[in-house]
């Protein structure tokens, strides 16, 4: 009787320990406070991982409140983040190798997407039928944008030389609206305002991919403060946005919807740009070739100040992301 009594008494002790460590555990991993967090967003497909995160509630299960403010580009949404007015932000990572001339405190933290979605734009009506027709032609484009980096890789592959086309500077909204007029002849950019300006032109509209290919990374970028002084919100970030990396492969069609139901855009739209982009949460080597590759056209085209490229790698965090998933990072030290 006494040796069943100690074995049961044993028993209890064990389970007891066992939620205790448990109890322990959870509640060491999960931040004691929510903290709040501001994102400086492009609004498009390509920011597909952030929306799906905060309407599956990733975001809040890792202690983040966060909230959205919506930028044209990702030059402004930077231009947001260093204002002062969000925390993050969502840009290509052409705008980091811009930013790296200018200033040192700026991390990406981690890609999000990989796209190949700019296109130019062009009206029927000028006699285009063929990139080469573009010379003497006028073409808008957000200046020191991805989209000018990629229409000017675009030109030289197809001859035609920098004086032979006049470029002018539009903000993307600006370009929909001075392509459907006439008062431009063609227009590179990003969806969803390419898409736009297909759908205006309609069969008097011409489009070609600019991107021969290569890949943007789209990546979220912080300040250095931000990691030094709220860790809890770049480890939440980063987990949220790997819960909805999972989700979206789980289950493509209600990430999908819950992009549509974000951005108010049709399905039509949403299934377009989805299928030129992956969505992956990464940092690969890719990514610092690809940023030495524009500071150095950068300084060619007179861009930025100063002869020499920035050490890209100082701007790369990567020890967030390889401390909750070392495989997803690929960039040698």
């Amino acid at each position: 009787m006494n040796k069943k009594v100690i074995i049961l008494l044993a028993a209890g002790a064990l389970i007891v320990l066992t939620v205790s460590v448990f109890f322990f555990i959870t509640k060491s991993s999960v931040p004691q406070k929510t903290e709040k967090l501001r994102i400086a967003i492009y609004p498009d497909t390509v920011s597909a991982l952030i929306y799906i995160a905060r309407d599956q509630g990733f975001f809040k299960r890792h202690g983040l409140d966060v909230s959205f403010e919506d930028y044209q580009t990702g030059v402004l949404a930077v231009d947001g983040l260093t204002a002062g007015k969000a925390d993050a932000a969502t840009a290509t990572e052409f705008v980091l190798a811009i930013q790296g001339f200018k200033r040192e405190d700026l991390r990406v933290i981690a890609a999000i997407a990989f796209s190949d979605s700019m296109e130019l734009v062009v009206r029927r009506d000028r006699r285009i039928k063929n990139p080469e027709d573009l010379k003497g032609k006028t073409i808008g484009v957000p200046r020191t944008t991805i989209a000018e980096f990629f229409l000017n890789a675009f030109l030289s592959l197809k001859g035609i030389l920098p004086g032979e086309v006049k470029i002018i500077d539009l903000k993307p909204a600006d370009l929909v609206k001075a392509l459907s007029e006439g008062k431009i002849d063609g227009a590179a950019c990003f969806p969803p305002f390419s898409d736009a300006m297909k759908k205006n032109l309609a069969e008097n509209g011409i489009s070609w991919s600019i991107q021969g290919g290569q890949e943007y990374h789209l990546v979220v970028i912080v300040r250095d403060e931000l990691i030094k002084t709220h860790p809890y919100s770049v480890t939440g970030l980063l987990k949220g946005a790997l819960e909805a990396e999972d989700f979206l492969r789980k289950d493509e069609d209600g990430a999908q919807r819950i992009v549509e139901r974000a951005l108010g855009l049709d399905r039509e739209s949403v299934i377009k740009s989805w299928a030129k982009t992956r969505f992956r949460v990464r940092l690969d080597q890719s990514l610092l070739t690809l940023l030495e590759d524009e500071g150095r056209w950068a300084i060619r085209n007179r861009m930025v100040a100063g002869q020499k490229i920035p050490n890209y790698l100082n701007f790369l965090y990567l020890d967030g992301l390889e401390k909750i998933k070392p495989d997803a990072v690929t960039v040698i030290r």
